[in-house]
């Protein structure tokens, strides 16, 4: 009787991760990335929903916006349904700058740097 006690103890004491909760404010603005497959590439997310990557001698652009708290959604071509989503796994904030861990729909993953 004991162990079950001491099990349900430590299952409920384990933590769970948390979805990561970012603002349009947090988004907007150009990033840097920093780590991952396009190293030194650039992610411009503006106020008005444009979008443009810079990654080694190639730029696209579409429109974006934001869901369920940390996605980003980028339609590249207005005229299909495509979208690539972007999920924001983690932020963290220092005074001078901000960095993002993101995952792509394909598993990679990036650091940007804002």
């Amino acid at each position: 009787m004991a162990a079950i006690l001491a099990s349900i103890i430590l299952f409920t004491a384990t933590p769970t991760p948390a979805s990561v909760h970012v603002t349009i404010n947090d988004l907007v603005g150009t990033w840097v990335t920093v780590r991952g497959d396009c190293r030194d590439g650039q992610h411009r997310l503006s106020a008005n929903g444009d979008y443009t990557v810079w990654c080694f001698d190639s730029i696209s652009q579409g429109k974006w916006f934001f869901r369920a708290g940390n996605e980003v959604v980028v339609r590249y071509d207005s005229k299909k349904a495509d979208e690539a989503i972007i999920t924001v796994l983690g932020i963290e904030r220092y005074s001078d700058h901000t960095f993002l861990t993101v995952r792509y729909q394909d598993g990679s993953r990036e650091k940007w740097m804002k």
